[in-house]
């Protein structure tokens, strides 16, 4: 029985991770609520959270700022691309193909140098220019000179400027009133308490009532510590087992000499993608058995200890009959 709550690495956690790490850490802890007594400091906690999450998802969103400039960029390559295939068209060979280009070329030359215009006069000079080049006066020349799908294509990076520049402007208008640090440094604190909290009332009131609660954190705290280890190459840290999973073992039977057993030792992992996965341990290199009571028919003992990679013991049990 795991009686002490394990202290989460979480200062040195990056953003994404911290924030997941104690939203999983909330939800442990609103599990086990009625039987860990917390519940003013909990409502804090989830509070100092999800101002977190929403600076941290502002801070996420201004993946829109770069979505714009990109549409900004495209939209212009595409005027240029208009501009030089028609300029191009006014030496063409034929004389018809070359009056068309010339007449395009005055109504694009009419509204200036767009992709040099600042973002609103040129998002609304696209808007027109798209107008003018569809009408009646225009289009036999624009599909004579094949301009329909730069047409198009001017249209599309244009519209996602504007969708863009629309989410950035959200963006502004949301603006958290605090620093994402700081916001972080309160979450850190609240959760902080709370382990203190239980700790005392462990102390107070004895192990038993707690220990689920106890186990679930720290299996939480264990993925996340080894998570930021392998993520800053702390090769000389040691994986902790005391939280491994080990398969039931088949009842043995007895044959006149020590029953001796190797049990299946797995541990969890967080992957980069935040999914966890299932590693099995390796006998002699990852870990060692101890053995007691395995003599004779009854409850024999294991004692697993980690070795290499690995650190910290755990215990269990089988049966031998006769």
């Amino acid at each position: 029985m795991e009686e002490k709550i394990k202290n989460p690495d979480v200062q040195h956690y990056n953003n994404g991770d911290h924030v997941r790490f104690n939203r999983r850490a909330h939800e442990i802890l609103d599990k086990n609520k009625e039987a860990i007594d917390v519940s003013e400091l909990l409502t804090d906690y989830e509070l100092k959270l999800a101002l977190e999450e929403h600076i941290y998802k502002w801070m996420r969103q201004s993946e829109f700022t770069e979505k714009k400039a990109a549409a900004d960029y495209d939209r212009d390559k595409t005027l240029i691309g208009i501009t030089a295939t028609v300029k191009a068209a006014t030496k063409h060979v034929i004389p018809l193909m070359q009056d068309y280009a010339k007449h395009v070329f005055v109504a694009i030359n009419n509204f200036g140098n767009l992709a040099k215009a600042d973002y609103n006069a040129e998002t609304a000079g696209i808007d027109s220019l798209l107008v003018r080049l569809r009408s009646k006066e225009y289009i036999v020349a624009v599909e004579a000179l094949g301009l329909t799908p730069w047409l198009d294509e001017l249209e599309k990076y244009n519209n996602l400027f504007k969708e863009y520049a629309n989410e950035v402007e959200q963006e502004l208008v949301e603006k958290p009133s605090i620093k994402y640090k700081d916001a972080r440094h309160d979450t850190d604190k609240a959760l902080r308490k709370i382990i203190k909290r239980i700790s005392s009332l462990i102390d107070i009131n004895g192990p038993e009532a707690y220990s689920q609660f106890v186990s679930e954190f720290n299996v939480h705290v264990n993925l996340y510590n080894t998570q930021l280890n392998e993520h800053y190459g702390r090769l000389h840290a040691k994986r902790d087992i005391s939280n491994a999973e080990i398969d039931t073992i088949p009842v043995q039977t007895y044959m006149g000499k020590p029953v001796y057993v190797i049990p299946v030792v797995k541990i969890r992992k967080i992957e980069k993608d935040n999914t966890e996965s299932i590693i099995e341990l390796e006998f002699t290199k990852d870990f060692t058995v101890g053995y007691k009571n395995n003599a004779a028919a009854g409850t024999a003992t294991l004692t697993i200890k980690g070795i290499g990679k690995y650190s910290g013991e755990i215990i269990t049990t089988f049966n031998i009959v006769n």
